[in-house]
């Protein structure tokens, strides 16, 4: 029996959320998919998509400047439209959007893979949001919590530093007591919970948190000195410290606006804000905010837990992240 063909098209391929969203379409067998990456113009020569085409992935060059009509002829076709871009080009995706309609797609993923968090009301993920509401486009809004990446120690022997992506002053920072509950994934199962959620019908024009288990900071950081057998130095910071470095790079990047360094303190600290003071990426969080557990819908599914996922660093056989991304 032939199993059913999904055509799936991203935007934002070659980021790394959408890497691990690819490896998880290429791999499902049932459904299987056939996947296009859309590039603009100016970034097909790039050795990423050529990556990409390897892997059997049709790589479809787009101008995404020019007219909507235009745009949706490149989605004329697909199923399914995937976004996965950064947090400071997320309203690229609006012209998306309405190619989509346009192009009579089924269902629409708009970029979000990170944890729950409570709406604002003009944040660009919540414009974006709100547009697709808007013209009646049938939607998956995905998030997945957050990767164990972000809570692996520094050790007194050195063994995590090559796994160190965080800038420097968050090393080992443990937003309030540690206690929190949040969610929390492996970047490996990120891909095949979202090959079962976008063929899944229950799933259309719901928020999903495709995480693997909940936990909290120090629980995590209890099973890295379990295994590796050193102890952590931990660094906790209360909310009000974690408010105070907000509104210092808020302060630094009025003097400099460009600073890519000080967008990324700001943004993970004002997460840090929302999972552990507000509470947004803890079950009751989530529950609050709406969404759907994959856990819950895929009771077969086995997530890859944080002991292993860590026993693996500690053998220098875990993905850096960031690392392949060109």
């Amino acid at each position: 029996m032939t199993s059913k063909v999904i055509n799936v098209a991203i935007f934002g391929a070659t980021g790394e959320s959408a890497g691990a969203i690819l490896d998880g379409l290429l791999e499902s067998t049932n459904p299987r998919f056939e996947v296009t990456a859309l590039a603009r113009l100016s970034t097909t020569s790039k050795p990423a998509y050529q990556k990409l085409a390897l892997k059997g992935v049709k790589v479809v060059a787009v101008d995404f400047e020019g007219p909507v009509t235009e745009v949706s002829k490149a989605l004329e076709g697909h199923d399914i439209v995937v976004a996965s871009v950064p947090p400071t080009a997320v309203e690229a995706q609006l012209v998306l959007v309405h190619a989509a309609k346009l192009a009579g797609i089924k269902r629409f993923v708009p970029s979000a893979f990170a944890m729950a968090i409570a709406p604002s009301g003009v944040s660009s993920k919540d414009k974006i949001y709100a547009e697709l509401f808007a013209i009646g486009l049938s939607f998956t809004i995905i998030d997945v919590g957050w990767w164990y990446n972000g809570f692996v120690p520094k050790l007194p022997s050195g063994r995590t530093d090559y796994m160190m992506v965080l800038p420097e002053f968050m090393c080992n920072l443990i937003p309030g007591n540690g206690d929190t509950k949040t969610h929390v994934v492996a970047y490996n199962d990120i891909g095949r919970l979202v090959a079962r959620i976008i063929a899944d019908p229950k799933t259309i024009n719901k928020k999903i948190l495709a995480s693997g288990a909940v936990m909290s900071f120090n629980e995590m950081f209890d099973i890295a000195e379990e295994l590796s057998r050193e102890k952590t130095k931990r660094k906790y910071a209360p909310a009000e410290h974690l408010r105070s470095m907000i509104n210092h790079f808020d302060t630094q990047l009025t003097l400099s606006p460009e600073d890519r360094t000080l967008h990324m303190g700001k943004i993970c600290m004002e997460y840090y804000y929302s999972s552990f003071v507000d509470g947004d990426n803890s079950p009751d969080g989530v529950a609050r905010l709406g969404y759907v557990l994959a856990t819950e819908l895929y009771h077969d599914f086995q997530p890859t837990t944080f002991r292993q996922f860590f026993q693996d660093v500690l053998e220098s056989k875990a993905r850096v992240p960031y690392s392949d991304r060109q």
